[in-house]
């Protein structure tokens, strides 16, 4: 770069645009200090420098202001505007660089400004290079310019004819779209080569740009081509049936035939033809047009008077229900009942059912056999994660993509009224800002509310009382109040043992074999083999885990079937089960080979059915603190803070003396810390092992226990007694304790297992210490009071065996 003599030039701020030299360009001048610096060079030589702002918003820019590079130029043309501003024209002569800028005048500022002389490619080398790299920019710019157009042919041609390098990279820089940045970054480049290269990177983005535009162009291009050739067909097909004398269908006559055939109400029928109406008044294309033409195919298509018949051939019924689940009685005789009253009473409203069970029972299925025994057709609805209201009810035709509620949706699917639709998982539905799902249920599942549900979507009643709903759920705590209340529930309690060998030999098993292909092959196995699977490699109240494990031994056997490994018959003992599954999974907790002291096994209930649940209690010379361990929740512990309150109100009794708790620490553990524990149901267990600590008794071994206790040691109801007897009977305890007031629910055990159990009824503590605890077995028995217990024992009631 070679800088020359200093000049001083009045100076023309610009805002948003370069100048380049050659350039001839109008500019609009409506500064009042800009307008002077026209005024003066046009009184002089009408050279003016002009220098672009960094910034449009300043007003009046000093040096720091103004980018350093600018360009020397002369006012060709002068032109008074009716606004008494100026528009001039003015033709860019040399780039020169911004010095200093003279601000003594107050009506003009002055550019001290020298001029600038580019710098060009050194040797023959570089001088080659830069000329191939010239060549490449004229010929992009030919090709860009054949597309938009930038400089007239003639223009061009006669730059070309000029040879002038300098002048036609800043021609071509100034004819590109690009920022007023880049332009004045490609001004400011001294190199002539990197000028060149930086106006070269410009054109290519510009040729990109270019190439996007044209596709895009052929794309708008060709679909309004397809659109203009169906348009055209459908004006032939038009004329060629006016030709042959056949009418065109029409839509409008095609809705109002469609309606016509439907046995409607009055509203429905004034609401559809109002829609009608309104569609033949809007336009084809218009959104609005799509909208209430999905409306009305919604209204068309749903089955507001449609429904199936139902069957009432009682033992059809009991037939199906028999076929496709083990068990189940209660269910089933409740099915039945409905049946027959809907064969007495034909203004019967369906019943709102709610099965409630462990995972795995088959409470989806009942609801699929329930619908096959009544002959109706099923549809399912899943609820679990629902939190939306307008899931049910639906969304107002307002919103973009609106729609009705999975209720109608499901109606429209199955196509009839009265179908058995399941609401699957209605107890894992949530709520956020968009409404409560489950207050949306309430009209849903009223017999009185539901005859005239109002889907948001359609905006007229749909008759659901004909509709025979059935829910699902695992538990009933989570369910809102006023839901429930309009719920029937039918509780599931899960399978014995034999009742799940008896589902393995009646539908797992030959499922298993159809569909893994290998009927040709002889499996034997025997009950105890699967009684094997069922305690170490499931843990459920259901078969779900259990026919899993049934499937992998299936496709294990297939595999050797297809490797020739196996063929004939195939013995499913332990060592193959093992083979096949792999180690246990599971060791359930069993009963103590010797009667314990400070141990007592307690039954828990779970969602995966019952448990044997150990509780251990010891004590150690401290300061009377209390540890609990074993991962218990704040219900559990409170039950084992009322337990040793209990236990301290009979330390006359025990033996003890006044201050033995505030010298003595209790330890209380639950093993398998890493599970959550909660629940009152341990509180008898706890009070057991306390007392079998502090007077060295050895507790039975063959003795399991539940039940809540008091402070003043009242025993009192517990839930679960059927699975927690499960667990019991699995675990090899033979003796059970529990409430009296669950002797009601003494008839919900299996009769298989009444037989082989004996069961104990209490309604006080002592009547659980007197039949626990084993006499005699301490030397602290004289000590200990139990004779006080053994002395005021009212008498537990023992079931017998």
């Amino acid at each position: 770069m070679t800088e020359n003599t200093v000049e001083r030039y009045p100076l023309l701020p610009l805002r948003d645009m370069v100048i380049h030299p050659g350039s001839v360009t109008s500019i609009f001048v409506g500064r009042e200090k800009s307008m002077e610096t026209i005024r003066r060079a046009m009184d002089s030589n009408r050279k003016i420098f002009l220098a672009t702002q960094r910034s449009s918003d300043i007003i009046i820019p000093h040096l720091g202001d103004l980018h350093e590079t600018g360009v020397v130029a002369e006012v060709l043309q002068l032109l008074k505007m009716p606004d008494n501003t100026y528009k001039i024209l003015v033709e860019g002569l040399q780039r020169a660089r911004l010095i200093e800028l003279d601000e003594s005048d107050e009506k003009c500022q002055t550019a001290i400004s020298s001029h600038l002389v580019s710098t060009l490619p050194q040797g023959d080398k570089e001088t080659h290079l830069f000329q191939k790299s010239m060549s490449k920019l004229i010929d992009a710019f030919e090709r860009l310019n054949e597309n938009q157009d930038f400089m007239p042919s003639d223009a061009w041609r006669e730059l070309r004819a000029k040879n002038d390098t300098e002048r036609l990279i800043h021609a071509i820089a100034e004819s590109l779209k690009i920022s007023f940045i880049d332009q004045q970054d490609i001004l400011a480049t001294d190199n002539i080569w990197e000028r060149a290269e930086k106006v070269r990177a410009a054109m290519e983005n510009q040729l990109e740009l270019s190439r996007l535009e044209g596709q895009i162009h052929d794309k708008v291009r060709a679909q309004l081509d397809k659109m203009q050739r169906q348009y055209y067909l459908q004006e032939q097909i038009k004329a060629i049936r006016e030709e042959m004398g056949e009418a065109e269908p029409d839509e409008f006559e095609t809705l109002r035939k469609r309606a016509k055939e439907k046995n409607w109400s009055d509203e429905i029928r004034q609401k559809t033809e109002s829609e009608i109406r309104k569609l033949e008044k809007t336009p084809p294309m218009s959104a609005e047009s799509g909208v209430i033409r999905n409306y009305l195919d919604w209204l068309l298509d749903l089955p507001f008077s449609e429904k199936t018949e139902d069957s009432d051939d009682i033992t059809h019924a009991q037939k199906i229900l028999d076929d496709s689940h083990y068990g189940l009685e209660k269910i089933k005789d409740r099915i039945l009942e409905f049946i027959a009253v809907k064969h007495l009473s034909s203004s019967l409203r369906g019943p709102i059912l709610c099965l409630v069970g462990p995972p795995g029972v088959g409470k989806t299925s009942l609801a699929k056999s329930l619908a096959d025994s009544l002959g109706r057709k099923f549809v399912r609805i899943a609820l679990g994660g629902v939190r939306d209201e307008a899931e049910i009810r639906g969304h107002r035709r307002t919103y973009i993509g609106s729609m009705p509620g999975r209720i109608i949706s499901a109606l429209k699917k199955v196509k009839v009224k009265n179908p058995v639709i399941l609401l699957d998982e209605i107890d894992k539905i949530s709520s956020d800002f968009r409404g409560n799902p489950a207050a949306a249920l309430l009209e849903v599942l009223d017999p009185e509310q539901n005859k005239e549900f109002v889907d948001h979507y359609l905006d007229i009643p749909f008759d659901l009382s004909q509709a025979l709903f059935v829910a699902t759920a695992n538990v009933t705590h989570s369910i809102p109040d006023p839901l429930l209340d309009r719920l029937e529930i039918i509780q599931l309690s899960g399978y014995t043992e034999m009742e799940k060998i008896q589902i393995a030999n009646k539908y797992l098993i030959p499922r298993q074999i159809e569909e893994n292909g290998i009927k040709d092959i002889q499996l034997e196995y025997t009950n105890k083999s699967l009684a094997y699977i069922l305690r170490h490699y499931t843990k459920e109240a259901g078969v779900r885990q259990f026919e899993r494990e049934l499937a992998q031994i299936a496709r294990r056997i297939a595999r050797e079937v297809v490797e020739k490994k196996a063929e004939g018959s195939k013995v499913l003992d332990k060592q193959s089960i093992i083979r096949y599954l792999g180690p246990q999974k599971y060791l359930y907790t069993r009963k103590e080979l010797e009667n314990p002291i400070g141990k007592v096994s307690g039954l828990a209930w779970t969602s995966a059915g019952g448990d044997i649940l150990n509780i251990e209690v010891a004590f150690a010379h401290g300061k009377g603190k209390l540890t609990l361990t074993g991962n218990l929740g704040d219900v559990m512990k409170e039950s084992a803070n009322t337990a040793i309150g209990f236990v301290r109100s009979q330390a006359p009794h025990l033996g003890l003396t006044f201050d033995f708790f505030e010298k003595n620490d209790i330890f209380i553990h639950v093993p398998e810390g890493a599970i959550p524990k909660d629940g009152p149901s341990a509180g008898i267990t706890l009070v057991t092992a306390i007392i079998s600590a502090l007077t060295q008794r050895g507790v039975y071994s063959h003795i399991a226990m539940t039940g809540e206790v008091t402070l003043r040691g009242n025993v009192l109801a517990i839930g679960g007694l059927k699975e927690k007897v499960l667990a019991a009977f699995r675990g090899g305890i033979t003796h059970v304790i529990c409430p009296r007031d669950n002797e009601k629910d003494f008839i919900e055990i299996p009769q298989s297992i009444r037989q082989q159990m004996q069961f104990h009824f209490v309604s006080h503590v002592r009547e659980v210490i007197a039949l626990a605890l084993v006499q005699g077995s301490s030397v602290f028995q004289e000590k200990a009071g139990l004779a006080f217990y053994a002395t005021h024992l009212t008498g537990a009631t023992t079931q017998p065996m």
